[in-house]
């Protein structure tokens, strides 16, 4: 039985487009090609286990919810506190993410 490569691109395409990210700062983000990204959306393309960390550590989403369409963490308990943050707190928390980020990248 084949992998249906075309409905992890579209879990990954649908949650990049419902974060407002753009495919180029997505890819940037994973630290892929723009255009491996868009194959891997339209079912074109597989990914490596490590294409697929990043990319679900940069849409901060269960890898198992890419693949399988299941275990999607519940993101809006982070965002009701960023939110409930007083202005100057908000910025510091976005820097804090970023860094946190970054590391889990490397």
């Amino acid at each position: 039985m084949d992998y249906p490569y075309a409905e992890t691109g579209a879990r990954i395409l649908n949650l990049r487009k419902g974060q407002g990210l753009s495919r180029e700062r997505l890819a940037e983000l994973a630290d892929i090609s723009v255009q491996f990204l868009a194959d891997i959306e339209k079912g074109k393309k597989n990914m490596t286990i490590t294409t697929l960390r990043k990319l679900a550590a940069s849409l901060n989403i269960s890898t198992d919810y890419i693949v399988n369409g299941t275990g999607q963490p519940d993101t809006q308990s982070l965002l009701t506190l960023y939110e409930s943050l007083p202005q100057n707190q908000r910025e510091r928390a976005i820097l804090l993410l970023r860094t946190f980020a970054e590391a889990v990248r490397e």
